[in-house]
């Protein structure tokens, strides 16, 4: 692949898209441009001459490229553009500039086409744009549910106000029983479904809502954790070269995980103290476990 050709689309795309957003007098964050920009690549279709030079992977908030992420820091330090609020907007001298010819847009108009349907999206300003890119787009069904219950939810007082213990831990079971079969996710598996059988027996116990303060952090992790995985299974060819170092930052986030997911058991362990807490699995508990890390067991 010729990534020079992908620093150069990306380059004029970026610079259309700010122009854009300057026209209309629209102003929205930087990792929202990038998932705009995302949103044309797969509106153009894996058969478009565009596709592969828009190199994009999954990781923790949705996709995201660092070819976007490098042009658009170019273009910051150049000082093209200006900062308010945690949104971006170039300045008048860039958008007189850019906005001369590009030549990128002018080879294919169907940008100008696609990028006005997503500019007159109004959920562009909100988090329903990103929900709806993992909606659409995402590897996997249930990341959506993981990302936006499960973890969003130990990320904002307002969720955890609403929050129903009996619901969190359905989402939790169906995410962990979806999760894919793979080699580098096998001690993963093993620590979400541990996290999981302490969870419920906490809300066996009705103690869920008050050791949230320690359920926080090894759900966190268990998110950050999978985002690292996923960006490996999930990645365009651009970025083939990376998979040995995503290999051995996910292993360190497994180590991470082990450790919060221990102090998380031993912290909640005098829960049990004084009730009929049985260690051994229930049958329930039993069908779980199987049918989630079994499978690589028997393979």
């Amino acid at each position: 692949m010729n990534k020079n050709r992908s620093y150069n689309v990306v380059n004029d795309l970026l610079k259309f898209v700010l122009c854009e957003l300057k026209e209309k007098n629209m102003s929205i964050s930087h990792f929202r441009i990038q998932k705009a920009i995302f949103k044309i690549k797969m509106e153009l279709g894996q058969d478009h001459p565009l596709f592969d030079y828009l190199p994009f992977y999954w990781y923790e908030h949705g996709p995201f490229s660092n070819v976007v992420s490098k042009q658009f820091s170019e273009l910051k330090n150049n000082n093209c553009i200006q900062y308010s609020s945690h949104t971006v907007f170039l300045d008048d001298k860039s958008f007189k500039d850019f906005s001369q010819g590009n030549s990128l847009i002018d080879q294919y108009p169907i940008i100008n086409n696609i990028s006005d349907r997503i500019f007159e999206d109004s959920n562009l300003f909100f988090n329903k744009f990103d929900e709806d890119i993992y909606l659409d787009y995402a590897p996997f069904p249930f990341m959506h549910p993981f990302k936006y219950v499960l973890y969003e939810t130990t990320r904002d007082d307002d969720l955890f106000s609403s929050l129903v213990s009996d619901n969190y831990l359905n989402v939790f079971y169906d995410c962990l029983s979806n999760l894919p079969y793979d080699n580098l996710l096998v001690d993963f598996s093993v620590l979400f479904s541990r996290l999981f059988s302490r969870l419920e027996l906490i809300n066996e116990e009705h103690q869920f809502l008050n050791h949230w303060v320690y359920i926080i952090r090894p759900v966190q992790l268990s998110w950050l954790t999978f985002a690292r995985w996923v960006r490996i299974y999930k990645h365009d060819a651009f970025y083939n070269d990376e998979i040995g170092s995503w290999k051995s930052e996910l292993e360190k986030y497994i180590k991470i995980l082990n450790r919060s997911v221990v102090k998380f058991e031993d912290k909640t362990e005098n829960i049990f103290n004084n009730c009929s807490y049985n260690p051994d699995y229930d049958s329930f508990e039993y069908k779980m476990l199987n049918a989630t890390i079994g499978n690589y067991l028997y393979d």
